[in-house]
């Protein structure tokens, strides 16, 4: 009898008020916070790798867009003949933020306006007329430094093409202030609240197991004892 009478007198016991709950690190078992370091860690890398590819997608159409300003620009030029005017747009082009150079060709494969100096980039191709039709991106160096270099057809390629080389380092460090500026605190910011959710969920769901295992237990002490 005094069995039973102890398991209903815990039973009536009216539940610890939320507040009482600690919500402190130091009362987190070992596997809550390995599992809030890993979820913390995947979290990072994943929202890095994709706000990483986001703005590199964002360079390469910022290029393009230039690479199609500086064609529409030499259409005329090339079309008058006006090779001074053409000379100057395209150095005006290379003094642009990212630009490593920029240059433009004739249908023959000619350059006839650049800012390269003396040197030219490697890995000067030869482009087919169907080639130059199309807008295409490749990577190469230039004075010993990777360069994004991006080709546009000037008139559908009939006059020619129009090339814009970006550094890749330029690209890259703008890239990394970007995430250390704007990404990675909004990274950390979220996930101090996840954490923060976390450490008050946890001893809210101990709390509930408590209450669930109190009130089972009367009913298991009626059911093992003979006396009921």
């Amino acid at each position: 009898m005094s069995n039973i009478y102890d398991a209903l007198t815990k039973a009536n016991k009216p539940p610890k008020p939320l507040g009482s709950l600690s919500v402190s690190l130091r009362g987190m078992s070992l596997e809550w916070k390995i599992m809030l370091l890993v979820l913390g860690l995947l979290f990072v890398v994943i929202l890095n790798q994709l706000m990483g590819r986001a703005l590199r997608t964002q360079m390469d159409e910022n290029a393009a867009l230039m690479a199609t300003n500086l064609s529409d620009a030499a259409a005329g030029y090339l079309a008058s003949k006006d090779v001074l005017q053409l000379q100057t747009t395209v150095t005006k082009y290379a003094r642009l933020n990212r630009v490593a150079y920029a240059f433009v060709r004739d249908r023959q494969g000619k350059v006839i306006a650049h800012s390269l100096g003396t040197s030219s980039p490697e890995g000067q191709e030869e482009l087919t007329s169907e080639q130059r039709r199309q807008v295409s991106r490749r990577e190469l160096t230039w004075q010993g430094n990777p360069v994004y270099e991006t080709r546009e057809p000037i008139l559908d390629g009939q006059l020619g093409t129009a090339h814009i080389g970006i550094w890749t380092k330029a690209v890259e460090r703008e890239i990394y202030r970007a995430l250390f500026m704007f990404v990675w605190p909004i990274t950390f910011g979220a996930f101090a609240i996840v954490i923060m959710l976390l450490m008050w969920a946890h001893p809210l769901v101990r709390a509930l197991d408590r209450q669930l295992k109190s009130r089972a237990e009367p009913a298991q002490a009626t059911s093992t004892n003979p006396l009921a």
